[in-house]
């Protein structure tokens, strides 16, 4: 389980940096007037995704349930992340293409 602990504190560091504006980006988002908005939203999903799994980490470390209970802990708390980075993906990538076109 401290695997669980690792990963929520790299995604939550991750997801802070991303607040204040440090992460790395691909090269087709850099240099446009909304990049700063995409990096700290970027964060907020990291923050998302390492939160809940430093809370689940938190609450099974004492007594762990079955390996199958614990893999659909992770991938319920995680979902809502992955949604939310899927829909934010989407929505600037369109944003991009409509730049290149200008």
């Amino acid at each position: 389980m401290n695997v669980l602990l690792a990963l929520g504190g790299g995604y939550t560091a991750y997801g802070l940096l991303g607040l204040a504006g440090w992460q790395r980006l691909p090269a087709p988002y850099r240099g446009h007037r909304w990049t700063g908005r995409y990096t700290r939203r970027l964060g907020v999903s990291w923050l998302m995704l390492g939160l809940p799994w430093l809370a689940v980490w938190a609450l099974l470390r004492t007594a762990p349930p079955a390996w199958p209970v614990v893999c659909a802990v992770i991938v319920g708390v995680s979902l809502p992340s992955l949604v939310y980075t899927w829909a934010l993906d989407r929505r600037y990538r369109k944003w991009t293409r409509r730049a290149r076109r200008q």
